[in-house]
Order: C-alpha cells, then sequence, then structure tokens
C-alpha cells in the first residue's frame, strides 16, 4: 500500500480546511438567510479581495520559515503615497500604480537583505519597519484621510466595476488570478519545491545545493508587491486614502494563513488552505454582524479560532513526528 506523503497530508488539510469553510457558511445561513443574499456575498468578495492577495505571499515567507509583520504598516502608506501622486501631484493613476508597485518590490527587497545578508530575525525586522511605515505615513497624510476628487476617470471605474454582465467585483477576480498564479508556483515549480525544501530544513536545503538566502529574499520581495498590488487596487476602488489604512490588517493575513493550515515553522502549506482562511476569517465577520452580535466580538471570536488552528498545527506535527518514529522503529 502507497504510504502517505506531506503533498497527500497538505491536500487532506485543505479538505478538511474547506470542510470548516462550508460548515460555518451553513450555520451563519440558519442563523440568518441574509447569508446567502447577494450583497452579502459581494461584500464578502471584495472584503478578501486585498487580504487574499497578501495572503498569497505571505504564504511564501511562512512555508519558507519566515514572517512579515510589516505588510500593514506598507499597506496604509502605500494607500497614502498613490493618493498624494494622484491628487496633489496630478499624477496618471496607471503611472502612480506603478510606481507604488516598485517601491513595494524595494522595501521588501531592503526586509529581505537585512534578514539573509545582515542575518537580523525576521520577527524584528518587520516590526521594526512596520512602525517606521506606520509613522511615515501618518506624517505624510497628517492623520487626515484623502478622497479622490476624480472619480469618472477610468483608473477608479476599473477597480470600482464588476465583471461585465454580472455582480462579481473586478478586484476579486484579479485576487483569483494572483492566488491561482502563485498556486501554480508554489505547487509545480522547482523555485516553490526550494522554497519548501527551504523552511522545512534549511540547512539540509542548503546542503542539497539550494540558495536558501535567494529563495527568501525572493518570498520577501513577493509578498511585498503583492501589498502594493492590494494599496491599488484598494485606492482604485474606495477612491480614498483612509488615514488609519492598514490598520490590524498584517493580523488579518497573518490570521488567515494560520487559519489555512500554513505551517507555523515552514515547511508545510499551500495557497488554496490560505485562500480559505482568508474565507473563513471574513465569513466569521460577515456572519457575526448578521447575527446580530457586538462588533467587538468578532475579535474575540476570530483570536479564538487562530489558537484552535494553531493548536491543531501543532498536534498535527507531533503526530507527524510520532508517525516518523514508528516507520524508522519498524524498517
Amino acid at each position: 500500500m502507497r504510504s502517505v506523503t506531506w503533498r497527500d497530508a497538505a491536500r487532506s488539510r485543505d479538505f478538511a480546511i474547506g470542510g470548516v469553510a462550508v460548515a460555518l457558511f451553513v450555520f451563519f445561513y440558519l442563523m440568518n438567510s441574509r447569508m446567502a443574499a447577494e450583497t452579502t456575498l459581494v461584500a464578502l468578495a471584495r472584503t478578501m479581495a486585498p487580504i487574499g492577495i497578501v495572503a498569497a505571499g505571505m504564504t511564501f515567507l511562512f512555508v519558507a520559515g519566515e514572517i512579515d509583520l510589516s505588510v500593514g504598516g506598507l499597506y496604509g502608506l502605500l494607500m497614502v503615497i498613490i493618493s498624494i501622486l494622484i491628487e496633489k501631484r496630478n499624477f496618471d493613476p496607471w503611472l502612480a500604480m506603478g510606481m507604488i508597485l516598485l517601491l513595494g518590490l524595494g522595501v521588501g527587497a531592503l526586509i529581505g537583505l537585512l534578514v539573509t545578508r545582515v542575518g537580523l530575525p525576521s520577527f524584528i525586522v518587520t516590526l521594526g519597519m512596520w512602525v517606521a511605515m506606520r509613522g511615515a505615513g501618518n506624517l505624510l497624510s497628517g492623520g487626515i484621510s484623502t478622497a479622490s476628487t476624480r472619480t469618472n476617470l477610468d483608473y477608479y471605474r476599473f477597480f470600482a466595476s464588476n465583471v461585465p454582465g454580472t455582480h462579481v467585483p473586478t478586484i476579486f477576480v484579479l485576487m483569483l488570478i494572483v492566488v491561482a498564479i502563485s498556486g501554480v508556483v508554489l505547487a509545480k515549480t522547482r523555485f516553490g519545491s526550494d522554497v519548501y525544501a527551504t523552511g522545512g530544513n534549511v540547512e539540509a536545503a542548503r546542503n542539497n545545493g539550494i540558495r536558501t538566502r535567494r529563495i527568501k529574499w525572493t518570498c520577501f520581495i513577493m509578498t511585498s508587491g503583492l501589498v502594493a498590488l492590494a494599496a491599488a487596487l484598494q485606492f482604485g476602488r474606495l477612491a480614498n486614502s483612509p488615514f488609519n489604512g492598514g490598520n490590524g490588517f498584517e493580523l488579518q493575513v497573518i490570521a488567515a494563513v494560520i487559519i489555512g493550515g500554513v505551517g507555523l515553522f515552514g515547511g508545510r502549506g499551500t495557497i488554496l488552505g490560505s485562500l480559505i482562511g482568508v474565507l473563513i476569517l471574513n465569513m466569521l465577520t460577515s456572519g457575526l454582524i448578521l447575527m446580530g452580535v457586538t462588533e467587538f466580538w468578532d475579535g474575540i471570536v476570530s483570536g479564538l479560532v487562530i489558537l484552535a488552528a494553531a493548536g491543531l498545527d501543532l498536534l498535527v506535527r507531533r503526530a507527524g513526528a510520532a508517525a516518523q518514529v514508528t516507520r524508522e522503529v519498524l524498517a
């Protein structure tokens, strides 16, 4: 009989997480049938989009054994910068979008160098960057939201639109494209295989000729680039840069990835699992609101779900280690 591989485990875990998402939706629907209403589903799709895009990049980082706490600060800062470029400097919106994409990639490259070359822990580097970028965003915005005065531009119309002939938000479809490409890269390419190997055992990966520093550096660049993309899309949809944009965004992204079953210690996880985690996290918010639960309970419930997911991850790792020992003894 064929032994169960880590790929099989990942697939089965995604299936289990998908089952949880379905059960959660059914529960909220039974509590309030408006959960299945078109307006609710469209709002859910719009809310998921920026989180799902960044969660794809965060999945690569988690699988590689790293973390980026700065995504919320970068997200808010880039929304402020693109609003200034378009509204105060009269830049073409598409050009401004390209500029913040380059800026996002540059920030990721800097973070990656500090982690992989200088040797600073990613937790410390990205926490410091989060504080710095949050401060920079507040400095540039002056603590004031910036609303667009030219909402008739194609840029705003495109990102606020739906797919022609449907009520599916354009930014949701763009998220699905990003997620699909990321999923293929992680699961089907040599780079993805190297990411898994790096997070699973960095020394063994290095001994096998994998350039682990470059792998991690690339993952940081990818994540920050996706943050920039998410910021550009969200600003285009809202035509507004909130003064507190990005507050708690990093927690939502990390929570979704953890709920989606991505390993806390690297070497395991899928893009699909993270997407389901994003769905679960946003369904919790929507469902609780429809049930009339006070908004403060949303954070409590989400926190409990994260703890449950982290506990399950630990149990799975221990069970896997015990099974490996048993196989070695029987061999």
